[in-house]
């Protein structure tokens, strides 16, 4: 079972109060993955958000006709970090694959229909996950424009 203090850790549960967090819990599933086994892919139905309990996990662009790992991970996450918030946002479709990048993860996922119901029976928790979600998601687009702005930096050196 998932621990109240672990899930009071989590980014976008750490609004909630003990009594939700325990509502939460009651949704959290754990499962593990060894390295280089893919969780999900780019395009596919969402079904589920996702924390990492333990290890790591990398987010990959799949271009197509070459493999995932060509390219550098667009984003490397670990403990308490959420990753699969498609599950909760329109159009409902997965944009990155996500893999387990160390010896082994042990993720928690949490079935996107069971989180919208309880959003739909307890507008609180729905704001609050809601609420920190999109400070994840912005802070991480953010980094991604920075990577981005340095590699544009060095090519453009490299140039010259």
């Amino acid at each position: 079972m998932v621990s109240l203090d672990f899930l009071e850790s989590v980014e976008v549960f750490k609004d909630l109060d003990d009594n939700q967090l325990r509502t939460i819990q009651n949704y959290c599933q754990i499962t593990e993955f060894k390295r280089g086994e893919k969780i999900f892919s780019a395009g596919e139905d969402p079904l589920f958000l996702w924390v990492v309990m333990q290890g790591q996990v990398d987010l990959h662009w799949e271009m197509p006709g070459r493999s995932a790992f060509a390219e550098k991970a667009v984003s490397t996450l670990s403990k308490a970090s959420t990753f699969g918030w498609s599950s909760l946002v329109p159009p409902y479709k997965y944009r990155l694959s996500a893999y387990c990048a160390s010896r082994t993860s042990e993720l928690v996922k949490i079935a996107r229909d069971d989180l919208i119901n309880l959003f739909e029976e307890d507008a609180e928790i729905g704001y609050k996950v809601m609420s920190q979600l999109i400070s994840v998601v912005g802070s991480r687009f953010l980094n991604l424009q920075e990577e981005v702005a340095k590699l544009r930096g060095r090519d453009i050196i490299n140039r010259w």
